[in-house]
This record gives C-alpha cells, structure tokens and sequence, in this order.
C-alpha cells in the first residue's frame, strides 16, 4: 500500500511517499481502507521526535481516519463495506489502516469521509475535557485557547447548548471572524497582539475563569492558570507552543515547554484548582469513558450541534505541506488528507 514515513526525525523533508506492507487486523481488529486521514499537532510533535507515545522512526504518521470496513477480524460491530472512523496508535497516513474496534464508530449517512476524518481526536478531545474532566457548567466562565482549531473549534460548539460565557483567543484577526460565526457571544481576543490575561480580568471584575482548554501549554500556560478562580479547573491536553512556525529544532522545542510553570500542589490547595492533563491516545484504553462520549457526540451531531469544520484538503502525498501550513499557524479549523 502506499504510506507517508517518518524516516527520521526532523523537518516537513522527513515525510517520504512510499511503498509498504499491508497491515495485517488481529483479533478484535478491523482493517480500514482509507478515504481521509486528520492531521493533528500530534504528528507534527511526533515528527519532531518529541511526543512520546509515537513509535520510532520509520513510522506512519496520522491518528484519526475515516474509510470503509475491509477486513472485520473476530467483531461483531463491523462488516465488511461499513463506512467508519476511528481513532488509530499511528499509521494513519496511508491506504490502509488496523485498528481495534473498540476505536471505530460508525459514520452517519450525512456526513463525509472528510467529516468524519475530522470529527474522532477533535471531538473526543473537546468532550472529555470539558464534561468528563471540567464538568462546566452554565454558571461557568470558560476560556479556549486556540478557538479557531480544531480542538477549539469543537468546544466552541460544545458549549454552545450548555449557556457558559466564553473567552476565546486566536492568533490572528481573521481568525476572530471563524469563532464570532461558531460563538457569536463569545469574547474573542487575538492573542498575538493583546493581553488575554489583563483583559479577562477587567471583563469579569478580577474574578477570572472557571475553566481552561489549553492545547498550547508553554507561554500560555502560567497566565491561563493564574486567571483560575476558585474551584477553577486548568485542562492541559496539548502542547503548540512547543513548535513555532518555522522551528524545527527538537531540543528548542524542548526547551519551551520547560518554560511552563511548575504547579506547587500545596498552592493548588490554598487557592482551591485543579490541574487535570491527558493524552486521547491513552485514555483510548478506557472503553467505558470513550463510548460515553461517543454516544453523546453523535446524538450532538445529529442534533445539528456539532458540525467538523474543514479549513484544508489536500491529497495524502502532500502530507508534508500539511504539516507545514499547521506548524505556520496560518490555518483555520482541520486540516484533512484525502487517499484516492
């Protein structure tokens, strides 16, 4: 089949077209020929040789696809000709994909292969952050960095039946307009040329938020925890700001994200916080918390709450310039690879 490879460590140059075997579903897998495959900061830290739970070089990018069941190995969920997406440990990249079940969902008939390759990591993400870890509430004040992302973009529709007030930053004034569409009343603040933290302050009388989705961690990462109220909740689930636009150096990307602030447990009891990180490539081992959020996702979806936005496609041997317009920061909502 053919496949994007991580040779080794590196630049978007690290990304070859090539030839390789076929994976081969063991029991409880299926095997899915692929129509659309996600891109994520993931890949791109993995890239980097910086993401730990990414296998070493060579490897096939990419954790979320969507494509048509092949093989159903020892599973009743799937057949053969099922339109699905899934979830996936890597290897994404490519014409063909195994993956346990357990990590497939069905794809609605309304939605697209391109949909719903957008739709596994940005949604689960955006769920299990903000009501299985966060809990927000209507009372709540949430702040979502990265608004006009994926992730972002996700929690933006998210929130919008829940009633919270929202504070969303994004890089650049174009961006502004993408979340004043999703989120007409939330606050949207370009991060790049304001103060987030000053002007959250004098907007809620010094009080703060209660909730934070943080998916760029570094310089971020102290101001967004010290806006916390009482009983605030900081979720940690990414780390952008560890590849600038144009960086690709491994050790100074490591050297960023040692700049984020060390939480003193002790203070998080006298201030009264939580701290609450996670990895969705972990938490795809709990069955339990994956098909909550599943079943809630697709009820969203069918209600119309929840939409994947596309903001670029392109074919999978472009996979390199994927990653290059992601690491610039100049896109808006998901970027999609599509396999012919």
């Amino acid at each position: 089949m053919k496949a994007i490879v991580v040779a080794k460590y590196g630049d978007v140059s690290v990304l070859h077209t090539c030839t390789v075997a076929d994976p081969q579903p063991g029991p409880g897998q299926i095997a899915i020929r692929v129509r659309a495959a996600g891109v994520n900061f993931a890949d791109v830290l993995a890239r980097l040789g910086i993401y730990k739970a990414a296998p070493p070089p060579p490897f096939i990018p990419g954790i979320e696809v969507a494509g048509i069941v092949d093989v159903a190995n020892g599973t009743d969920r799937f057949a053969s000709g099922d339109r699905v997406m899934a979830f996936c440990k890597f290897g994404g990249y490519a014409e063909r994909v195994a993956v346990p079940a357990a990590f497939a969902m069905s794809v609605p008939p309304a939605m697209t292969f391109e949909e719903a390759a957008a739709f596994p990591v940005q949604y689960l993400t955006a769920y299990h952050g903000l009501f299985q870890l966060a809990h927000v509430r209507p009372s709540d004040t949430v702040l979502v960095h990265a608004a006009a992302g994926g992730v972002g973009v996700a929690c933006l529709q998210l929130l919008q039946p829940v009633g919270s007030r929202l504070f969303a930053t994004v890089g650049s004034e174009a961006k502004v307009q993408l979340v004043r569409k999703i989120a007409p009343d939330a606050r949207a603040i370009v991060y790049t040329q304001q103060d987030f933290a000053a002007i959250i302050r004098a907007e809620t009388g010094g009080r703060g938020v209660d909730v934070v989705m943080d998916s760029v961690g570094g310089e971020v990462f102290g101001p967004s925890w010290d806006l916390l109220a009482p009983v605030g909740r900081h979720i940690l689930f990414g780390a952008a700001a560890a590849v600038r636009p144009g960086a690709i150096a491994r050790l100074a990307a490591l050297w960023r994200l040692r700049k984020m602030l060390t939480v003193c447990p002790l203070l998080m009891i006298e201030k009264n916080r939580t701290l609450a990180a996670f990895n969705l490539y972990h938490l795809a081992e709990r069955a339990d918390l994956m098909q909550e959020a599943i079943t809630a996702l697709m009820q969203l979806y069918q209600d119309k709450v929840t939409r994947p936005y596309i903001g670029l496609t392109l074919p999978l041997e472009q996979a390199a310039e994927a990653h290059q317009r992601l690491q610039s920061r100049q896109t808006v909502g998901k970027i999609i690879l599509t396999v012919s």
